[in-house]
């Protein structure tokens, strides 16, 4: 099965969570031999009442989930399909074949993982509905796609954290809806700039792009979204993404500046080989 790692945040009544899900067994049918669903969870709070760093905290989790992993897919060829994370616990679940997985083997992991005080629980799960559930919404997509988009940014070199006009792309059926939308967005803070006419999305004819200054860390664009999505639907429109522009340091843009002008050179020798 392929793999296809989605990183996103849910907000419940109850909890803050963070989820990482492999979507790779999203469109299949449950497996007819991984019907068990085992659940590994790790008690946060006691590991950050520990006289360790964050930093040496992170690494033991990691650690930990490496070393589970490779024993269970090892041992019981256990399919891992995510953790959720909150403030006060660690969750990893994992299917496994019924006919290959004994009790005793729960007894084996509590003693080889006593020292992280992880509690194993295992129970039969035939539809997969922890794993149904684990999966992100419509707008949970969009937060998925975001954290891409952010750390693509980070990885470029830009300075995310410094405000700049931030664009949002929206798409209607009817001219109607989009009208009410622009009073909408005009209420809520945002800056109309373009309205336009285009055959490009099938159905939704009439775009709409609004900006509000500001920067693009994750979490403030995912507020953004969270705010636009749920209101664009009310017009029967849809939300098509955001973009920006990059910040970078001089440094950065110097170096960017340079690049580009040395993978030049090459492209201008050999049109010169070329002619003689």
């Amino acid at each position: 099965m392929a793999e296809d790692w989605g990183f996103f945040e849910r907000r419940t009544n109850q909890e803050h969570m963070r989820i990482l899900i492999n979507c790779g067994w999203k469109d299949d049918e449950p497996s007819a031999e991984y019907t068990e669903l085992l659940s590994v969870t790790v008690n946060l709070l006691h590991m950050m009442d520990s006289k360790s760093s964050k930093q040496e905290t992170v690494k033991t989790l990691e650690q930990l989930e490496s070393r589970l992993e490779t024993m269970l897919k090892k041992e019981l060829a256990a399919v891992y399909i995510g953790r959720i994370n909150t403030s006060k616990r660690l969750e990893l679940y994992y299917y496994l074949s019924k006919e290959r997985f004994q009790k005793e083997m729960v007894q084996t992991l509590e003693e080889e993982f006593k020292q992280y005080r992880v509690l194993f629980y295992i129970k039969s799960d035939p539809d997969w509905e922890t794993y149904r559930y684990m999966l992100p919404s419509a707008l949970e997509e969009m937060f998925i796609h975001n954290a891409q988009m952010v750390y693509a940014l980070i990885h470029k070199g830009d300075h995310i954290e410094r405000p700049r006009h931030v664009y949002h792309w929206l798409m209607f059926q009817r001219l109607d809806d989009r009208k009410e939308m622009k009073l909408s967005a005009e209420r809520l803070g945002y800056r109309i700039e373009e309205a336009d006419s285009s055959e490009e999305q099938p159905g939704y004819p009439y775009s709409l792009v609004v900006s509000r200054w500001e920067d693009v860390r994750l979490e403030t664009v995912n507020e953004r979204v969270r705010e636009l999505h749920p209101l664009v639907q009310q017009y029967r429109g849809k939300y098509d993404g955001w973009g920006s522009m990059m910040k970078l340091s001089l440094y950065q843009r110097t170096k960017l500046n340079l690049k580009k002008w040395i993978t030049s050179i090459p492209s201008a020798c050999g049109g010169r080989n070329a002619s003689k």
